[in-house]
């Protein structure tokens, strides 16, 4: 009798809940992590207009809004090791490793542009440090510019 009681609770839950569902009711739906796109695993390029200067811009897909930390490895992590290098003084070597060496300076840029100091690379690093940019008109030229526009 008790195990009749119990599965007639369970099956009045389960309908319940699908009846809940099916009117919209206690659905959870995700709003933020909606726009990360994934683990990086590229670069895009990024242009200037009509200034001639370009960077390349960690992202995943083609798509900017990724993430990366510690262990990371490919032309996403050596992106962020030329700015790093080029925009906050660091002196890494461009190896496309995303190691110790590489956390520590994201963290001093992070510090540096007064934001959360994780080591770990996304949306509010992405759009709060400064970018190198290489002037395709000559070698070795290079600026740093904020991008505000994505």
């Amino acid at each position: 009798m008790k195990k009749l009681r119990a599965l007639r609770a369970q099956a009045g839950v389960s309908a319940a809940a699908v009846a809940l569902s099916a009117a919209g009711i206690g659905m959870v739906t995700a709003t933020p992590a909606a726009a990360y796109a994934g683990y990086c695993n590229d670069t895009v390029g990024k242009t200037i207009s009509n200034s001639g200067y370009h960077a390349s811009i960690p992202a995943y897909n083609n798509n900017v809004d990724c993430q990366m930390y510690q262990g990371a490895s490919g032309p996403e992590v050596k992106a962020l090791q030329i700015t790093l290098n080029k925009c906050y003084g660091r002196s890494l070597s461009t190896d496309g490793i995303f190691g110790t060496n590489t956390k520590n300076a994201l963290v001093h840029a992070q510090r540096e542009e007064r934001i959360g100091t994780d080591g770990g690379y996304g949306e509010e690093t992405r759009t709060n440090i400064l970018w190198a940019f290489q002037y395709s008109g000559g070698l070795g030229q290079w600026s740093c510019f904020y991008i505000t526009n994505w």
